[in-house]
């Protein structure tokens, strides 16, 4: 296929400041901040390579960025992440990029930034990395950074907006800046889902803000135990591997609190004031609820708060109770029949805790994981023995 080419960045100034190029034969793609935060935005198409390089392997095209480059980054582009993103999307094809022009970075600027969204990592960063007050003075928050880059989907800004707000409230009660960086990255992401390129998507938009920030800690969402390379697309795993990749010496993209689990930072929210801007729902309730109670997310969330001994903190007054008890049942199986690492982590929890699952829970996980693995002696054994037959279905 011929070389996908883009041009150099351009400012533009309508209802924000707009960093914008132009791609052979698509859109333009381009990124957008409030006029207050337009000091914060780079001259450098860093950005430009980093949200294009997925696309460009996906479509096993060339890709020649216009503008000037980081020297270093376009070096890593070509060396490491490549074969990184390949290992982790194996359909993907190696390609060359190249670029108009390359400088060396210049100093990093002061700016210490995190994307906020109100989910257990992001508060757990800012935890760590603002309200602590051990954190030295080079790594402590200097503003919360929300991007829309795909979460809320193409058409989807609206919802972007809406969940926003309380983030808004969050940071002027931290005296914070509340930096939302706007774009129509989805649009170039036709073929590529956004759980399996939200890294890549990210570390863009952290690099739109390379004129004011120099260091940006990325919420870890998986525990150092649980990291690697997944070759099913989860690029999450590999943060540990692609945010040293993703960096200059410009601005360093970090992983914030990898050496946590799920369950740690969920349970240290327990009594803290920021507990109440909790928000880690897949939708978003009409009525105004931050928190539907019924999706995966919250679910595991008020799982683990109950395994621990906390339900009554955290219900009604973060998640609705009605949907957790309804759905309860049959979490609660899910999270014993799964090898995924957050049900791991909440039946370490349950052990330490004394938890205690009982008979019906423990049979219909035993179903369940038979019924996934097509085993019919472990289902029946389940109806007859589920205590042996649970012990069995764990050992694998």
């Amino acid at each position: 296929m011929a070389e996908l080419r883009t041009s150099a960045p351009r400012r533009e100034r309508g209802t924000g400041t707009r960093v914008i190029v132009d791609v052979d034969g698509q859109e333009p793609l381009w990124f957008s901040v409030a006029h207050e935060h337009s000091a914060l935005l780079s001259d450098r198409a860093d950005h430009v390579a980093l949200a294009m390089l997925m696309p460009a392997m996906k479509a096993g095209r060339d890709l020649h960025i216009g503008g000037v480059m980081t020297d270093v980054l376009l070096h890593q582009i070509n060396t490491d992440l490549q074969p990184l993103l390949q290992a982790i999307h194996p359909e993907f094809t190696m390609i060359r990029v190249d670029a108009e022009e390359l400088a060396p970075a210049g100093p990093p600027r002061p700016g210490v930034g995190t994307g906020f969204s109100g989910g257990v990592d992001s508060l757990a960063a800012v935890r760590t990395y603002f309200l602590d007050a051990d954190v030295p003075e080079a790594l402590r928050l200097t503003h919360l950074v929300n991007y829309n880059v795909g979460a809320h989907g193409t058409d989807g800004r609206g919802l972007w907006h809406a969940r926003c707000a309380p983030l808004a409230e969050a940071a002027a009660d931290w005296a914070l800046p509340f930096v939302r960086v706007d774009s129509n990255l989805d649009v170039h992401y036709p073929q590529i889902g956004f759980l399996e390129s939200v890294s890549m998507r990210n570390a863009a938009a952290a690099h739109v803000l390379a004129g004011g920030l120099g260091r940006m800690h990325v919420a870890s969402a998986k525990q150092w135990a649980f990291a690697g390379v997944d070759s099913g697309g989860d690029i999450a795993r590999a943060d540990a591997m692609l945010l040293p990749a993703v960096s200059t010496p410009a601005l360093t993209l970090s992983s914030a609190n990898s050496g946590m689990t799920r369950v740690e930072k969920t349970l240290a929210l327990v009594g803290r004031p920021e507990a109440r801007y909790l928000d880690v729902c897949v939708s978003f309730d009409t009525n105004g609820r931050r928190n539907c109670g019924e999706c995966d997310k919250c679910l595991r969330a008020v799982a683990t708060f109950e395994i621990a001994g906390h339900l009554h903190d955290v219900v009604p007054r973060i998640f609705p109770a009605e949907p957790y008890a309804r759905r309860r049942a049959a979490f609660l199986a899910g999270v014993l029949a799964s090898d995924d690492p957050f049900a791991l982590e909440m039946r370490t929890l349950a052990r330490a805790r004394g938890w205690r699952w009982g008979v019906p829970t423990r049979t219909r996980a035993v179903i369940e994981r038979a019924r996934r693995g097509g085993d019919v002696n472990l289902r029946r054994a389940a109806r007859t023995r589920p205590g042996m037959a649970l012990r069995r279905m764990l050992r694998g």
